[in-house]
């Protein structure tokens, strides 16, 4: 029953679906034309023979004329009664007998065939094949995960017991695909698990935890499991997953680190050892509309400036380099240069307060980061969450204005947008931003494709699920430490390039030919991290790298320097 519901579906979608609409207005013109035709038959009958029939007989001579059954049981006794039904069996034999067959086989059947005959699933892999990735489940996070997956010309396969799934994937995606049940260990020998690389476990917790079970069974294949929800984590790794991540509770640490606005110390983005990234919004700090030169930031508390962001614009800034009112200024030093800055600019984190609206599993889950900290906040939502009952909530509809005004946005320094709707969230990034024109506003992207809508919008910081949880997969996958600072911006570590050891940082020209800049060096001899050193520092062999900059900088460094 499920095949032949499949088989169906191939003709509500697609081509087959515009075929359909063609289908349906043919159908209509041919039952205009069947009931004019049994409108005429009762005036002639009536009008030539004398002869008074109902319609619906006149409906049942027409059909039976048209279809050339002619059971003889009503007929005309006149020749314009004669020249009426040789016209209604002609129109009959064209419109019915040869153009609606024509038409079901070659809009329909020919193509349904031909698909059929041309694709054939793959049910498993060649023997020879090893350190391949295997998915099981697509979504945004894993289709992102692709396409970094293809730039760095990786072998990849995608798992599918949907047999439609494998066909779009294959031939419209261009995906390796094998159509197989995920938890059929007959299946997973054909995949070759024993020869992967990694196994992606993108389904549901149940899922994956069948999965990771059969896996075990037969090898001990690195598994990475996504789950839906976090308290399900101990279950996967006791099902022998190597790595589990609980992408909700990530996101929502995330957005809440983003939200903080008041105090360095409030919104630390990370730190590598004693080094730590940091943030501070410009607007009502003293060096506000001051260049950077003009500020003396490093001179007074000793911070070296990395980075400034404005709404979606990343820059490496330089002495002249403004700093607007809307802009964010990114700092790595150590915390009590941190300290320092707080102390210089006034501000305390207890001076927070950040709305969170939305209060699904992404936003219980900022809320809780919030309540260890500890920083004030205030959940709004239309509804209680049936899966979060730690916090209190403001039921209301946050996307009218003085549902937000009742609540006291006009206090708030912070706002997380996070409900399941881009456009929902967009309408409450732009309320918020109207409401009040210097808070910082932090907004979960469910599609990659509204990212710049919502910066349009107003957001300080957007993060995308589907670019967050293919960036964890890629580290895992690689080994490798990452910071994810936002859409477009990361810190990670590199091993000095041999080609580099002896020059000095204006030397290697790194920034010029791959993008990245330098943050801070880790000496081979263990010695403190040296934070942002200037061009004349010279680069010792075995010396680790501290880079910032975006995937793409990321990429064309490991393309360079391997």
């Amino acid at each position: 029953m499920k095949t032949l519901a499949s088989e169906l579906a191939y003709f509500l979608r697609g081509r087959a679906r515009q075929n359909l609409k063609v289908l349906v207005l043919y159908g209509i013109f041919l039952l205009t034309l069947i009931l004019a035709y049994a409108t005429l038959f009762r005036f002639l009958m009536w009008n030539l023979e004398g002869r008074e029939y109902s319609f619906i007989a006149g409906i049942y001579w027409v059909i039976t004329v048209m279809t050339t059954l002619g059971f003889g049981d009503i007929t005309f006794q006149s020749d314009p009664g004669y020249i009426f039904a040789a016209i209604v069996t002609i129109s009959g034999m064209i419109f019915l007998l040869i153009i609606l067959p024509f038409g079901l086989i070659s809009l329909f059947l020919a193509p349904w065939i031909e698909q059929r005959l041309r694709y054939h699933p793959t049910y498993e892999l060649p023997p020879q094949t090893r350190g391949h990735i295997l998915i099981f489940g697509i979504d945004p996070i894993t289709r992102a995960f692709i396409q970094k997956l293809k730039a760095r010309d990786l072998l990849f396969v995608v798992v599918t017991a949907n047999y439609e799934q494998a066909l779009h994937l294959e031939e419209q995606e261009g995906f390796k695909v094998v159509y197989g049940s995920a938890t059929d260990a007959r299946v997973l020998t054909g995949l070759r698990v024993a020869a992967a690389r990694y196994v992606i476990a993108n389904l549901s917790d149940p899922e994956n935890t069948n999965i990771c079970l059969t896996i075990r069974s037969l090898c001990q294949t690195p598994i990475v499991a996504l789950v839906d929800d976090p308290e399900h984590a101990d279950l996967l790794r006791l099902a022998g997953a190597h790595q589990v991540i609980p992408l909700t509770r990530i996101l929502g640490r995330y957005l809440a680190t983003r939200s903080t606005t008041r105090g360095a110390l409030a919104h630390v983005l990370d730190s590598f050892g004693s080094l730590q990234i940091a943030e501070i919004p410009v607007h009502g700090t003293p060096f506000a509309g001051q260049t950077l030169k003009e500020a003396q930031i490093r001179q007074k508390t000793g911070l070296s400036v990395i980075g400034l962001w404005e709404r979606g614009t990343f820059t490496i800034p330089s002495g002249d380099s403004l700093l607007g009112e809307h802009a964010l200024v990114m700092f790595a030093g150590t915390r009590a240069q941190l300290s320092a800055l707080e102390k210089f600019t006034g501000e305390a984190a207890e001076d927070e307060l950040i709305f969170i609206l939305g209060h699904g599993r992404i936003g219980c889950a900022a809320a809780t980061f919030l309540d260890r900290r500890p920083i004030p906040y205030i959940l709004v939502d239309h509804h209680e969450s049936p899966t979060c009952q730690e916090h209190v909530v403001v039921l209301g509809d946050a996307t009218g204005r003085h549902t937000l005004k009742k609540a006291g946005i006009d206090r708030a320094s912070g706002v997380i947008v996070t409900t399941n709707d881009d456009s929902t969230n967009i309408f409450l990034t732009l309320t918020s931003r109207h409401l009040h024109p210097h808070i910082r506003i932090v907004a979960r992207a469910n599609n990659e494709e509204n990212v710049e809508q919502l910066y349009t919008a107003g957001a300080d910081f957007v993060v995308s699920n589907a670019s967050v949880g293919a960036n964890i997969l890629m580290n895992l996958l690689e080994h490798k430490a990452s910071a994810f600072l936002a859409e477009g911006v990361a810190v990670f570590r590199r091993p000095l390039p041999a080609a580099l050891a002896g020059k000095t940082i204006e030397q290697s020209r790194l920034r010029p030919l791959t993008g990245c800049s330098i943050v801070a060096l880790d000496p081979p001899d263990g010695s403190e991290t040296l934070v942002s050193p200037p061009p004349e520092t010279r680069l010792v062999s075995g010396t680790t790298l501290l880079l910032i900059g975006g995937p793409e900088q990321e990429a064309l460094f490991d393309q360079i320097y391997g």
